[in-house]
């Protein structure tokens, strides 16, 4: 099997190793980025900027004005953080209508009520939340009690009924 340059050999020479790769194509002598220019004041006359000069922006009676720090606008402020038991009162009101209806409920409404005492005194976010599982907890209490109630009431009609 053959080697596309052929057998033994080898372009490298150790001989010619400072010489260019190539031939004509030379690069530029290594320069350190970390040292100081040859000749700092150099610059180059074709590259030369003019100085700025903006007459559109003049105005004669404030020469350059001097800006200062501004002064303290307030700031960010960050929100006060929701009391976790408001969210825990709503999504205990949310399982008591769908999962868990008369445990969760009443669980709903206990969490509600603490947590509005709680927003009251700490001054928390939240009590949106805690409304609303006050308000969703004895809907869902309310709907508990009228459909065992008419549960109660048919199986009592249904017994009492004559079947002659």
């Amino acid at each position: 099997m053959g080697y596309p340059q052929g057998e033994g050999s080898d372009s490298f020479d150790a001989s010619r190793k400072d010489e260019s790769y190539g031939g004509s194509e030379q690069y530029p002598p290594y320069r350190d980025p970390n040292a100081q220019p040859q000749n700092p004041t150099y610059q180059d006359p074709q590259y030369q900027n003019p100085p700025y000069q903006n007459p559109q922006y003049q105005n004669p009676q404030y020469q350059n004005p001097q800006y200062g720090n501004a002064p303290y606008a307030g700031g960010y402020q960050v929100p006060a953080p929701t009391n976790t038991l408001a969210i825990v009162s709503l999504v205990l009101a949310i399982l008591g209508l769908t999962f868990l209806p008369l445990i969760a409920s009443i669980c709903a409404v206990v969490c509600g009520h603490i947590s509005r005492g709680q927003i009251k005194r700490t001054g928390e976010s939240g009590s949106g939340f805690a409304t609303a599982g006050l308000i969703v907890g004895y809907v869902s209490i309310a709907l508990f009690v009228v459909i065992v109630g008419a549960i109660i009431i048919f199986a009592i009609a249904a017994g009492s009924a004559s079947t002659f």
